[in-house]
């Protein structure tokens, strides 16, 4: 009979619920399907290690396989010289909109995301993370190394902002 081990049994638990969360966080950064694959792969190819060697703290694994996702992303980047992509808000997926709901949908997420792209790399990263994947405070202060205050001033000026782009476009007029 086999030995499992308790790293095992907690890696494999931290993949099953985290591999689908972290292929998105990363998906919405790099916009490639095949990328963000390979990304996710590196990610837990990562954290394997600290995991067997109980190197992270079991209340912060989620915060350390995010903050893991971010870098290696970033690094990715600086290795190939690409800018943040816009983070296009709405999958559509859902089936039976009205087409001119739809059409509607897709233009006012168009607007959005050439407004996000306005804003700062940094001021966005906020925004995905707890607007769009719904992290707390806290849970986004450990992804990005920022102390709780500075992520919620953050997100209050990043939204402040992203208003009054949104205002001058036009957006709210109807």
């Amino acid at each position: 009979m086999k030995h499992v081990s308790k790293a095992d049994i907690t890696f494999d638990k931290i993949y099953k619920e985290l591999w689908q969360k972290v292929f998105r966080f990363i998906y919405y950064k790099v916009q490639n399907n095949e990328e963000a694959e390979e990304l996710t792969q590196e990610v837990f190819q990562r954290v394997l290690p600290q995991v067997k060697e109980g190197n992270i703290n079991e209340n912060k694994i989620k915060a350390y396989v995010f903050t893991a996702a971010r870098n290696i992303v970033y690094d990715t980047w600086r290795k190939r010289g690409r800018d943040l992509k816009v983070v296009h808000l709405d999958e559509m997926r859902e089936k039976g909109f009205e087409l001119e709901y739809k059409n509607r949908v897709v233009e006012d997420n168009i607007v959005v995301n050439e407004a996000m792209d306005k804003l700062q790399d940094h001021e966005k990263e906020v925004l995905i993370l707890r607007i769009i994947k719904g992290y707390t405070i806290s849970e986004v202060s450990e992804i990005t190394k920022r102390p709780e205050g500075t992520v919620k001033s953050l997100q209050f000026r990043a939204l402040q902002k992203l208003r009054d782009i949104l205002d001058e476009g036009g957006f709210f007029d109807e």
